[in-house]
């Protein structure tokens, strides 16, 4: 066999592996999130199952090399069938461990779908190695060679697989058509296999995949499910549903649901109402700037407070990373399509936007995991660069303020404060576990936010600020940590926080999502 078919059967070992562990991660979104436990999970099953996989590669390269190349062929068989198969088998295995603690749901979650993939894969490396080396002064000339191709391999699928084919084509079908080819450069460079029980082997090991093909998760007949796409940021759905779950009289509702969580829920009477009762709370606080304010809106969502704040006459931009949710925006939320966004990162608009802002309002999270990159020290002086003498800096955040699930907003508090900023800390209504936090920080000067302007369309005004309120002087901050560039701690602080926000959703509306 020549050395160059091999080589090039290393490339494509090493960009199956990093397919796999992009892929994987993105599956678990849905019912476990993208919190820095799933990400540390997923990194740490990856390394695990190749490091089986060295193991077991180097026990099957004792050998002769005809026998190496029969095991080699069966074992990427069955690592293409399982990289095909991952869109299915994951969804089962999801669906059943979904209530599980996060650590251990996001664990044995992956264990179970993606680690055989990257012990399958892994395996091959010491076994090309074996069948390239005939001269064992020139094994680790070999070895380098076969590690390094892999490599390259790997980084040329993750850039291919990450801006190309995720956004375009989605998790399924990336993973389907990934297996069929690897399967195809399989045979191609190894060869059918000889023996009829081998033959046997692959026809039963391909059923699976065959069978998968034709099965998709059904949804429960009470959502309906008008759109679903798949990305780097992770899934993306708009479902109509009642919102008899969320709110005390219920309503129908249009969602934009990201790693099924909702982030908008519009009324669907009312296309410019959102169905949160607390999310007329940052209008009513932009509600007590002056008429024709310069707003930036960090986060665009399904576009709610874009069109609350046009209520108030202010000139509106909007950074929103993922185009997705942009065309999403203007096609299923009444967001107007000449509305001023830019489609790129939050901290790096404000690194080199040279506009000034009266309103800088931060509403960027993807599901429980908060911007840290955005909310550091010097993320917000890049902020107040941006920002008038008299402007506000409004921080929409997790409800958790207090115990070790707040330690992440205290630490955002005593952040703010350490940059002499007054700072306000809002509660919207309900448990610390079902509420949100708003940080409202500007440079001097109190706001009355009893004469704000803006009043929700159908609700009555928000009244009793001075009761709402709370004041920094009121909290301890003295675990809380400032926040920054150098130390990005904000996912760790804010992990028990996280656990305790995806598990309340997982119950109260991912399992309901789908039929059993």
């Amino acid at each position: 066999m020549k050395p160059t078919m091999l080589y090039m059967l290393a490339a494509f070992e090493g960009g199956m592996v990093m397919i796999a562990e992009l892929c994987g991660a993105k599956l678990m979104a849905p019912y476990f999130g993208t919190s820095i436990i799933v990400w540390a999970s997923t990194l740490a099953i990856t390394l695990g199952g190749l490091t089986l996989g060295y193991f077991l590669g180097s026990y099957l390269s004792t050998q002769n090399k005809q026998t190496i190349v029969n095991r080699l062929r069966i074992l990427l068989i069955v690592a293409a069938i399982f990289i095909g198969s991952m869109p299915f088998l994951s969804h089962w295995i999801l669906e059943l461990l979904q209530t599980l603690d996060i650590r251990m749901g996001t664990i044995l979650s992956l264990l179970l779908f993606l680690c055989p993939i990257l012990i399958f894969l892994g395996a091959s490396s010491p076994m090309i190695i074996q069948l390239l080396t005939s001269d064992a002064n020139k094994a680790g000339k070999f070895a380098g060679r076969i590690y390094g191709i892999s490599t390259i391999g790997g980084v040329i699928a993750t850039l291919l697989v990450g801006f190309f084919l995720i956004p375009h084509w989605g998790l399924k079908i990336t993973l389907i058509c990934s297996g069929i080819l690897f399967f195809l450069i399989v045979f191609l460079i190894l060869g059918l296999p000889k023996s009829n029980k081998s033959k046997v082997l692959v026809f039963l090991l391909i059923l699976p995949l065959l069978a998968a093909g034709y099965i998709e998760p059904e949804f429960n007949s009470a959502f309906n499910v008008l759109h679903e796409s798949d990305g780097l940021l992770g899934n993306i759905k708009v479902i109509e549903h009642s919102s008899e779950d969320f709110t005390r009289i219920p309503r129908m509702g249009r969602g934009l649901v990201v790693n099924n969580t909702l982030q908008t829920y519009m009324d669907i009477e009312g296309p410019g109402i959102s169905i949160w009762e607390w999310a007329h709370f940052i209008p009513t606080i932009a509600g007590a700037l002056p008429e024709g304010d310069q707003s930036l809106i960090i986060g665009l969502g399904g576009g709610t407070l874009y069109k609350q704040l046009k209520l108030l006459d202010h000139d509106i931009d909007v950074v929103e990373i993922d185009p997705r949710i942009v065309q999403l925006g203007k096609e299923y939320f009444n967001l107007p399509k000449n509305a001023s966004v830019y489609e790129q990162d939050g901290r790096h608009f404000l690194n080199t936007s040279q506009k000034r802002y009266d309103l800088i309002c931060y509403d960027a999270f993807l599901s429980e995991s908060p911007p840290e990159h955005l909310l550091t020290k010097q993320g917000f002086e890049n902020a107040l660069d941006n920002l008038s003498e008299d402007g506000l800096l409004v921080i929409n955040f997790f409800g958790f303020l207090s115990g070790e699930a707040g330690i992440a907003s205290r630490s955002i508090i005593k952040t703010l404060l350490s940059l002499d900023l007054e700072v306000d800390i809002i509660p919207t209504p309900g448990e610390e576990e079902y509420r949100n936090l708003l940080f409202v920080a500007r440079r001097n000067g109190a706001l009355d936010y009893n004469n704000s302007r803006y009043i929700e369309p159908g609700k009555r005004p928000i009244k009793g600020w001075e009761k709402r309120v709370i004041q920094p002087n009121q909290i301890d901050l003295f675990d809380a940590y400032i926040l920054s560039d150098d130390k990005p701690i904000l996912s760790k602080l804010y992990q028990e926080a996280a656990i305790s926000w995806r598990q309340g959703y997982n119950e109260i509306y991912t399992q309901k999502l789908y039929k059993p």
